[in-house]
């Protein structure tokens, strides 16, 4: 006995898998640049270390197909970020180095270094969820189109 299932659509449903690839790269696009908003939104005062303010200012989204980069281009953030060792400062211009309140100029001095101030970690933390809930309705969207088509 053989049964036979005639699945309605099903010609179509494959068409319209054939064609994911179109359907979905402008959703997902939509969801990158949402979620580029959600990065911004979430870099601000409580996530990024805040002195003169100029961190936060300097943050870049560079989105291509599939790809967003979100980063701040301060030459000094990765070292904010990750922190430094000990490390020796010397003069570069003069013979030696000299602030208000020292003694006297000296050669060089020995820094202690810097605890990493995880900022990005921070970011990243406070916009999963909405990043997560973006992406899902972009998924949403894609099964939505790809059944209708």
């Amino acid at each position: 006995m053989d049964f036979v299932i005639n699945i309605v659509g099903l010609t179509q449903l494959i068409a319209n898998l054939a064609q994911y690839p179109s359907i979905s790269a402008p959703i997902l696009q939509r969801a990158l640049s949402a979620s580029q908003a959600v990065l911004a939104k979430n870099t601000n005062r409580s996530t990024v270390p805040w002195r003169t303010g100029f961190l936060v200012q300097t943050f870049q989204a560079v989105l291509s197909n599939a790809v967003l980069r979100w980063y701040p281009t301060a030459s000094y953030a990765r070292f904010v970020e990750f922190g430094t060792a000990p490390h020796r400062i010397a003069p570069v211009d003069r013979q030696a180095l000299y602030w208000p309140g020292a003694n006297h100029p000296v050669r060089s001095v020995m820094h202690p270094g810097t605890r990493p101030n995880p900022f990005m970690e921070r970011i990243v933390d406070t916009s999963t969820s909405d990043i997560n809930d973006q992406f899902g309705e972009a998924l949403q969207q894609i099964v939505k189109a790809i059944a209708a088509q």
